[in-house]
């Protein structure tokens, strides 16, 4: 199968992921990385079209990002000032599309905006930085007064976000308001049958806020076009990509794995994630349906089990850990399952969602003891729950219809030394030594491949070999680069041991 994928943007978790998953006779084509664009930078818009044009000719799938299709990229969905009728213009392409190659399937998704709770203006508006949490807090009180849910305390402090985020608001309304009008024109789309497989995520979200009271908007409009069983609506973004190439490989070979989810804890299913607006069971169902699989609630009867690894509650930071991971949570009853699912001629994914943004460091390590980081067929560990869960069930799916040995090990590999060993050691390491020491901010570096980067390298393969010996026999050397010049993620090519 040839699948060409206009992804979200240009970051790793989006360009490189999906072009080093585990394949059989698969074949992703990624347009030209140069009119990827660059963060803000919008990409080159007419040119990626031009060139899905050219690849859909001999295409059996094309997975678009909407996002980067009609805006640039999911920055600059968050940054324009343009037209809802001329961005429709640009979603009107895929029907062209579709009209030129009436089999082609085309798969498609566009995210709900976000609102973060942070005041921080790297991936937003310059003046969210003046005024971003005001912002989060001021949807969020609305939300809950619409509601009828708003406490005295937050009534009271309604007027002071009112007043601080009164010069920006209209700005900000006025774009969510464009974006929502340009995702309804999408979902009238897949209404007359233009894409195969749809799905709406949404980038960071809350119970209540801006996001959620677009989300309302999304759900009605589903209902009232008789979609909601075809368009899945939950958390996610940086990983539909891989979802997506999921879901086309098991289309096309006209299978629905089925899924067996285990929890590491009682109470996880019932978790809210950090950055996510509902409980961690409930994305769950929504990612395996996204991905083209189904659920079921045995062992024997499963082809993949997704076994999750999370406390009875979800804690951003380090403190108050103890009885949401040691008391409520039992790794070593995990441990025992893994093994047994292995042993039972199961495909293994472990989705470590127990931390926001970086792995479970306990977790990897009895992994490690118990000779399991390469026995797994999948991990992830990295950023939001959805994000992890997105990825790691990707590759499982990938693994299980067929993905070859190397390639699934190569994937695996990569996951270990990014989720592992930089999000959770090495990260930490540079903003705290190197950055410092070139004088840098976290958020602009010395370069794409300076001395911050290079430092990176050094410090993840020293970490890498101290702790995971057994990893570090098949890495050789490392290439890293930051393509947002920022510490946050960064790009690994993985260069194996002769």
């Amino acid at each position: 199968m040839r699948i060409v994928l206009l992804p979200l943007d240009e970051r790793p978790c989006n360009y490189t992921f999906p072009a080093i998953l585990p394949k059989a006779d698969d074949e992703i084509v990624l347009p030209p990385y140069a009119d990827m664009g660059r963060k803000k930078r919008p990409a080159e818009r007419d040119r990626l079209a031009a060139w899905l044009r050219e690849e859909a000719k001999n295409a059996d799938a094309c997975i678009l990002s909407l996002d980067t299709l009609v805006y640039g990229g999911l920055i600059p969905s968050r940054l324009h000032h343009e037209s809802a009728e001329e961005l429709k213009k640009r979603v009107d392409f895929v029907k062209e599309l579709k009209g030129e190659h009436p089999a082609l399937k085309i798969y498609g998704f566009m995210t709900i905006m976000r609102c973060p709770v942070f005041s921080l203006s790297d991936e937003e508006p310059d003046y969210y930085a003046l005024c971003g949490a005001e912002m989060h807090l001021y949807g969020r009180y609305v939300h809950k007064r619409r509601l009828g849910i708003l406490t005295a305390a937050e009534e009271e402090d309604l007027a002071r976000t009112e007043e601080k985020t009164r010069p920006y608001r209209a700005d900000f309304e006025a774009r969510r308001a464009v974006n929502l009008e340009v995702l309804f024109h999408a979902l009238g789309l897949v209404a007359e049958g233009v894409f195969a497989g749809f799905s709406v995520p949404q980038d960071d979200s809350a119970p209540y806020g801006y996001t959620a009271m677009d989300q309302e908007k999304v759900v009605a409009r589903l209902k009232e076009k008789n979609l909601r069983l075809k368009v899945p609506v939950y958390p996610a973004a940086d990983d539909v990509g891989l979802t997506m190439i999921a879901r086309a490989v098991n289309e096309n070979k006209g299978t629905m794995p089925k899924v067996y989810v285990y929890y590491s804890s009682a109470n996880g299913p019932f978790v809210v994630p950090s950055f996510e607006d509902r409980t961690l069971d409930a994305t769950v169902k929504n990612q395996i349906l996204a991905a083209g699989a189904r659920r079921v609630y045995s062992l024997p009867e499963c082809d993949i089990v997704l076994a999750v690894n999370v406390g009875s509650e979800m804690i951003y930071g380090d403190s108050g850990l103890y009885r949401a991971y040691d008391v409520e949570r039992s790794l070593p009853e995990y441990i025992a399952f893994l093994k047994y699912a292995k042993g039972e001629g199961k495909t293994v994914a472990v989705a470590d969602v127990a931390y926001p943004t970086h792995s479970d460091l306990e977790l990897v390590g009895y992994l490690r003891d118990e000779g399991l980081l390469l026995a797994i067929d999948a991990y992830a560990g990295w950023n939001t729950a959805s994000n992890t869960l997105g990825t790691a069930l990707a590759q499982a799916s990938l693994r299980f219809a067929g993905g070859a040995y190397g390639e699934n090990l190569y994937f695996l590999l990569h996951r270990y030394y990014d989720d592992v060993g930089y999000c959770s050691h090495t990260r930490t390491w540079i903003d705290e030594n190197a950055v410092p020491q070139n004088g840098c901010t976290v958020f602009e570096l010395d370069g794409v491949r300076g001395n911050v980067t290079e430092a990176a390298r050094k410090e993840l393969l020293r970490y890498m070999a101290e702790n995971f010996p057994e990893l570090a026999a098949y890495v050789g050397d490392i290439d890293v680069s930051s393509p947002w010049n920022r510490t946050f993620e960064m790009d690994f090519v993985l260069r194996r041991k002769e």
